[in-house]
């Protein structure tokens, strides 16, 4: 009976930990950059503005975009992802706007 419970127990406690251990978030990096192309509605390429090195990420189904629509190429973007199996995968794409936008605008009301 001894040796059943403390079968049991040890059983209950790696499940315990196994679930805390896969419940706790990895925090999403993000990269504000320009959209260059989107390859098939699963790879999105992007120049990120910081260092305009280029991004690719793995875009699906569950890619959350905001507003609700693809980014068109040299639109300015905000991207949310996480490395998953040696690719970036993209959680949520903010459209920010057409890259050098604002410029044009100030430049043309002159």
């Amino acid at each position: 009976m001894k040796l059943l419970s403390v079968i049991l127990i040890s059983i209950v406690l790696t499940l315990l930990f196994f679930s805390i251990s896969s419940s706790i978030a990895q925090e999403r990096m993000v990269v504000v950059g320009t959209v260059k192309s989107i390859e098939g509605r699963m790879v999105m390429d992007v120049e990120s503005e910081k260092d305009k090195a280029p991004i690719s990420f793995r875009i699906g189904r569950k890619t959350v975009y905001t507003p609700r629509r693809y980014p068109i190429p040299g639109e300015k973007v905000k991207v949310e992802y996480l490395p998953h199996r040696g690719n970036f995968v993209a959680y949520t794409v903010t459209i920010l706007g057409v890259a050098g936008s604002k410029e044009v605008s100030k430049e043309s009301s002159k």
